[in-house]
């Protein structure tokens, strides 16, 4: 992804699913399950003192606000398969797509952070720039009645006709059954209608057809972020890295995925990229990269870095938070001293 909206083929992550590089520790709740997670801006950012509703099959649903930090947190829940949504007040420009979330698993807690899209309207000619075409879809012969349904689907999908964009896909596949970039487009379907593991096998199955599509690799790396299998995701995003080293998001959750593993270095790296490429729209990285020098105790370029995050950032919801922490951090560098 980059910036607000993704040329075509591209995974649109905004408005689903989000990982967290952190999460409040709770006690565990007497009964049930448990579900928490964060609402988040756009920028990362936390989306504060918005209602959050959970809702299941079983007929359950209930409902609570973020905290000044945006987060929100369900206990003692019965298990089931939710969806969650956030209400989105008139005043706010962004959109937010329902999270899957299924409590049938084993555990007892279980995340699910929800990350809130720019409006679909919003983009730049560059972002509307297509794909380079590959040599392998050069040579594909794909009949005249999928492509039309592809075309369909993307046009539905743009409309928020979710329901109707994945019948067409499901008859473009069924039209030609090694038609990757259909797949890709379901994947990134199921990302939009909260269905993370769903999208995965959609993704999953345009890299078995075609292992160098990057954006397939980019999206399925998500999706394992997501579902914290951080390793599976970082392997798949080196992947898309070393297909496009200019895909900004595509390096901002590289960098998050190895910071949930505790790889400073790389985190640094990754993110030092992002900074790079986009260092007026990817204001974010450097609250991440702050993380990552704190992690190897360069608590002085961690402070910096996060003084320039709330420079840049100077109205951001959890700007007291951070300024508390750099304020640690500082003082850990006079106490070394």
């Amino acid at each position: 992804m980059r910036g607000k909206l993704l040329p075509p083929g591209r995974l649109i992550l905004t408005g689903c699913l989000f990982l967290s590089i952190s999460f409040p520790t709770y006690p565990q709740a007497p009964r049930g399950i448990t579900v928490s997670g964060k609402v988040s801006l756009p920028d990362s950012n936390p989306a504060t003192h918005l209602q959050v509703i959970i809702s299941g099959t079983n007929g359950f649903s209930a409902g609570t606000n973020t905290d000044d930090v945006g987060n929100f947190r369900f206990e003692g829940i019965p298990r089931s398969i939710y969806n969650l949504t956030v209400t989105i007040p008139k005043s706010m420009p962004f959109r937010a797509e329902p999270v899957s979330v299924d409590t049938t698993r084993e555990g007892s807690n279980f995340a699910a952070n929800i990350f809130l899209g720019n409006p679909m309207g919003d983009s730049t000619e560059k972002e509307k720039k297509a794909q380079v075409i590959s040599t392998k879809e050069a040579k594909q012969n794909i009949p005249k009645d999928a492509r039309k349904a592809l075309d369909k689907a993307k046009k539905y999908r743009e409309q928020k006709k979710l329901d109707a964009a994945m019948a067409e896909l499901d008859k473009a596949v069924r039209i030609f059954p090694e038609y990757f970039q259909a797949f890709m487009e379901k994947g990134t379907v199921q990302v939009q209608s909260g269905h993370t593991q769903e999208a995965l096998q959609d993704f999953s199955k345009a890299i078995q057809i075609f292992p160098e599509h990057e954006p397939a690799l980019s999206g399925a790396g998500y999706c394992l972020l997501s579902l914290g299998k951080y390793q599976q995701s970082v392997d798949l995003l080196e992947r898309a890295a070393r297909l496009d080293s200019s895909h900004t998001q595509n390096l901002l959750f590289l960098g998050i995925a190895n910071l949930a593993l505790s790889r400073w270095q790389k985190a640094q790296e990754a993110l030092e990229q992002v900074l790079k490429l986009d260092s007026a729209g990817a204001v974010s990285a450097h609250m991440y990269l702050a993380e990552a020098f704190a992690g190897q105790h360069l608590y002085s370029r961690a402070a910096d870095e996060l003084n320039t995050y709330l420079h840049l950032n100077p109205g951001a919801p959890n700007a007291d938070r951070l300024q508390k922490k750099e304020k640690y951090w500082r003082a850990q560098i006079a106490k070394n001293n």
